[in-house]
């Protein structure tokens, strides 16, 4: 798979553990969801200057699916690149990709995020700031 065409404008590295290592000698499917998970939290922490209230509103994901494209191992230095594809009326699109120090891609993700209300429990629309901050840092007019 080609990043060519995805302009990803945020990454976090990533820092393999020991523990994240299985029988294999690779780091198991199940931490690279987490390194997925990190790399939705620093996207957010970017585009709100690390002042995210999830108390007030939300995200949560609604649909994930990840594909598994080379093994990695404990040495490898890794990225997790992240970038929101649209935004909908209550829910966004999201894009990232796993990437070893020399552009190898390990594996990818494509999520759903709904926003979401933790008072209600229910689902809303997502909020005019959210759209406007998403859409400095991925460069939409």
């Amino acid at each position: 798979m080609s990043e060519e065409n995805i302009d990803f404008r945020h990454q976090d590295s990533i820092q393999i553990r020991f523990n994240d290592i299985d029988g294999l000698g690779h780091v198991n499917n199940t931490t690279i969801q987490e390194y997925f998970d990190l790399g939705r939290l620093g996207y957010f922490n970017k585009v709100f200057d690390n002042n995210v209230n999830w108390s007030r509103f939300g995200a949560v994901v609604a649909s994930i699916k990840t594909d598994f494209l080379a093994p990695v191992f404990l040495k490898e230095s890794l990225v997790v690149k992240t970038k929101v594809k649209m935004i909908g009326d209550k829910s966004m699109q999201l894009i990232q990709h796993i990437t070893d120090s020399e552009g190898v891609i390990k594996a990818t993700c494509s999520s759903a995020m709904v926003g979401y209300d933790p008072n209600t429990h229910t689902s809303r629309v997502i909020p005019e700031d959210w759209r406007k901050r998403i859409g400095d840092l991925e460069g939409w007019e």
